[in-house]
């Protein structure tokens, strides 16, 4: 279940509008918040089961209460970044053999002197949800992150980026499940062409660690792009090259990759963002995945309390064994009740179609939930 990923995306909506005073101010350069989310979701299909009489649908009402903590630092500094951690609890109304505690805890940090960049992070995260690489199933896993992100200048008209980031994934239960640990290192040099746009050439490499029988890849992605101001209204990033995904043991493969993200600034209430990718992968059984995915969403703030949003997505997914095309869609309003308090409701659709039966389903979640930060 995706609850607070869904609650976040709508609180993303008046998150802007939101200045709430903090609950401890520590000097003159940190502020302490209490954070909190109540979440209400009807989900007609928790298991994403195929919704035959062997894989019959399951549907629940889950209640979720996220208290929490957020420690910012730095604002209008240089260096600048918060500390939070953050309990979800879970409650099934039915099948309660699903409920859970989880917790989350992260770091996050910007150095920017206008010259230099130094982008740092690092987060645990505990995670109970189904997974559309693995339908019929609560996945259970812990998440580690960390990231260390640099770019500086070289020229008076160039700069370097150069980096790296590290994604486990450790299965808690459930048979053939693969931990997994991936390494990228990410080397991008930048070129003015004009003050608002650069143009970039780039090289990624990246190594994927599974667990048990799964099958370990490096990828290599040889990429050009630019970045920046395209329009007046038109601001984003834009990589696009040669992918190759060498396998420890099997056939190597490769494909044309592409990276992108863009936002459409219409007015100054409202907003479009599109996104492209072409990219190899692997799903939680430890299959080597080939993934094309485009999404498109709108956010538009009606006045200072009230705003919505609308987001579809679609993916095709190639897996050794079947092929799935995937496609999510959704609507969202927020309501910004005070500085401190907003309410969400959403509507999310799911539904993936497949050569393999046992992939496929359809799911609907409804969902409304309060947020605090005082």
């Amino acid at each position: 279940m995706k609850t607070h990923g869904r609650l976040l995306a709508l609180l993303a909506l008046g998150a802007s509008s939101l200045s709430a005073a903090p609950f401890v101010a520590l000097g003159d350069n940190a502020e302490l918040f209490l954070t909190g989310a109540v979440v209400v979701n009807y989900d007609d299909n928790i298991y994403l089961r195929p919704g035959t009489s062997a894989r019959p649908e399951v549907s629940d009402t889950v209640f979720t209460l996220s208290p929490g903590l957020d420690l910012q630092f730095g604002r209008n500094a240089a260096t600048s970044g918060n500390f939070y951690f953050r309990q979800d609890i879970l409650r099934y109304t039915d099948n309660d053999q699903q409920n859970t505690s989880l917790s989350n805890v992260g770091f996050n940090s910007l150095y920017n002197n206008g010259k230099s960049k130094l982008d740092l992070g690092a987060s645990y995260s505990e995670s109970a949800q189904n997974d559309t690489s693995a339908p019929g199933d609560i996945v259970e896993r812990n998440l580690t992150s960390a990231r260390a992100l640099s770019e500086f200048g070289a020229t008076e008209k160039t700069s370097v980026g150069v980096g790296a980031k590290f994604d486990k994934t450790d299965y808690v239960a459930g048979p053939g499940y693969r931990d997994s640990s991936i390494w990228t290192l990410p080397v991008d040099a930048y070129f003015e062409y004009s003050p608002k746009l650069q143009w970039s050439v780039g090289y990624r490499y990246r190594s994927t660690d599974l667990s048990g029988a799964a099958v370990d890849s490096k990828d290599h992605f040889f990429n050009i792009g630019a970045r920046g101001e395209f329009t007046p209204k038109l601001t984003g990033q834009l990589r696009v090259g040669y992918g190759l995904r060498k396998l420890d043991s099997g056939r190597d493969d490769s494909d044309f990759g592409i990276d992108s993200n863009f936002v459409y600034t219409y007015s100054p209430k409202t907003s479009y963002t599109i996104g492209l990718s072409n990219d190899f992968g692997a799903s939680a059984l430890g299959e080597s995945t080939k993934t094309f995915s485009l999404s498109a969403g709108a956010n538009t703030r009606i006045d200072d309390q009230w705003s919505w949003n609308a987001n579809l997505a679609y993916r095709s997914i190639d897996f050794p064994t079947h092929s799935d095309d995937f496609v999510q869609g959704g609507v969202g309003v927020a309501y910004i009740l005070s500085n401190a308090v907003n309410f969400t409701a959403s509507y999310t659709y799911r539904k993936n179609s497949s050569n393999d039966s046992n992939y496929e389903f359809a799911n609907n979640v409804f969902s409304i939930g309060a947020n605090l930060r005082y």
